[in-house]
C-alpha cells in the first residue's frame, strides 16, 4: 500500500468526492476503517472515520438513493489531504504559502483549548 495522506488526529480537506457537496470540506480524522469497498473504485480504499469541522457543515452520503447529512462518517484516504503539519515539522514550514489553512488550524486549536 502507498503511504497514507492522513493519520488519526489530523485536520484534512476533501479534494475528491462522489458527491460534489463534500468537496472542500474540512474534517478531523477520528478513526480508521481499514480497507473498504468504495463506490466507483475497482479496488478497496483505505478509509478513515472523519468528523466535519464547522457547526453548519455536513458530510453528504447517498444511502439507497436518498442523500443523508451527518457530522461523522467514512472518507477514503486518497480523497483527503492533510492540513495539520506532520510531526517533526514547524508550522511555518508547512503553512508558509497557505495562510487560510493556517488560520483554520489555529482556530481549531483555540476551540480545543477552550473546551
Amino acid at each position: 500500500m502507498n503511504k497514507l495522506n492522513c493519520s488519526i488526529g489530523d485536520l484534512a480537506i476533501t479534494v475528491k468526492a462522489n458527491l460534489p457537496a463534500n468537496l472542500g470540506n474540512i474534517v478531523r480524522i477520528i478513526g480508521s476503517q481499514g480497507l473498504q469497498e468504495w463506490e466507483g473504485q475497482d479496488e478497496p480504499l483505505y478509509t478513515w472515520d472523519v468528523q466535519i469541522v464547522g457547526e453548519d457543515r455536513y458530510l453528504h452520503y447517498d444511502c439507497d438513493g436518498e442523500i443523508v447529512k451527518v457530522k461523522e462518517g467514512p472518507a477514503p484516504d486518497q480523497y483527503l489531504r492533510r492540513l495539520t503539519p506532520p510531526q517533526g515539522y514547524q508550522m511555518d514550514e508547512i503553512f508558509d504559502s497557505e495562510p487560510i489553512q493556517q488560520e483554520l488550524f489555529l482556530e481549531d486549536l483555540e476551540e480545543e483549548a477552550h473546551s
